[in-house]
Formats: C-alpha cells, structure tokens, sequence
C-alpha cells in the first residue's frame, strides 16, 4: 500500500523523542490535511493563545478531542466512508458527538476546578505544551501506528470491501454455478 502510494499511506506515527528539560518529549502528526490549512491554522492559534494566557497566571482549558462523528464532519462523503475504516487501525476510534462532548466537558471541569490541573498556571510544567498532554482525549491518534493524514485511502478502501464483500460471494457462486455447467458438470 505504501508503494502504491508513493510514500504518502500508510506513514509511520513514530518520531524520535525531542530531549528537553525534565526527559523527553514525544510528538505526533495530528493534522490531517483534507481539513484545509484554515482548520489546522485555527486550532494552533488556540493551542498558542493558552499557552500564553496560562504563562500571563489564566487557568486555562484547551484540550484535545478525538476524531468525532458529527454533521459537519460526516456530511464529506469522503470523511463519512474513512470514519466508518479507521476503527480497523487499532487503537483508533470515532467517537460519537455525545461522547465527545461528555469527556471533554469533564476535562474542561477538571482543569478549572482542580488545583493538580495542568491548565492551572501554578502547576510546574517542564514544557508548556504539556497542557495538552494531559488532557488529552485523543482516540488512539497518539498511540496508532499510522499517521492520521495516511490512513483515510485505506479506511475507505477498508470500508468499501465491508461492505462488497457479501456480493462479491453471491458473484463467485454465480460463476462457479455458471463455470460447472459450461463444463458439464451439472
């Protein structure tokens, strides 16, 4: 599948560890690119803005939520038939929206509420990114095997044979029945 590809499915998620003050830190591609640079330029300036409001003394609350099923997601065809494949890459799930909305809202109540809470300014970090680390509800995207953004052809791909595989049995018996009787064996 890869060399089908050209490189660009089925992408290793493993990156060598940046060393930093208190151990290592581990990153992940996250982004996929069928979202636009608008999405992924949105979601930094949200990431940066706590950062800097949490570094000025704010409780902060920005969280990462899983790949989520909604409307506006699933009205893409195309995302809806990569969602319905990406489960097969284990430990990659979809959530349902009220499931997202569940766990996040628990966060966001933890990381207000909570004085061990990373979002609370007097909580020491090594890296201030670790505001994102441990509030992360992210759906296996960190741990999966395969970048998000290499998966989607082979979700859908997976996707399409789920559901052909039941025709693609009655058209094997239908030419076996057909095949047996050009022959004469029945």
């Amino acid at each position: 599948m890869s060399i089908l590809g050209r490189g660009k499915l089925l992408r290793k998620n493993a990156r060598t560890p940046i060393p930093g003050e208190g151990g290592d830190f581990y990153t992940v591609n996250g982004i996929s690119v069928a979202q636009g640079p608008n999405y992924a330029l949105a979601k930094r300036m949200q990431h940066w803005r706590a950062i800097v409001a949490r570094s000025e003394g704010c409780f902060v609350s920005s969280n990462i939520a899983p790949a989520t099923s909604t409307v506006s997601v699933t009205q893409n065809r195309t995302f809806a038939w990569a969602y319905e494949g990406m489960p097969y890459f284990k430990p990659y799930e979809i959530s349902a929206p009220s499931t997202s909305n569940s766990v996040m809202s628990a966060i966001l109540f933890y990381d207000l509420n909570d004085p061990a809470s990373a979002g609370n300014p007097k909580t020491k970090l090594n890296n201030p990114n670790q505001i994102f680390q441990f509030g992360s509800f992210n759906g296996g995207c960190w741990r999966c095997a395969y970048e998000v953004d290499s998966i989607g052809e082979a979700s859908v791909l997976i996707y399409f044979s789920r559901i052909a595989a039941p025709y693609v049995g009655i058209v094997a018996a239908a030419s076996a029945a057909v095949i047996a009787k050009f022959l004469g064996y029945v």
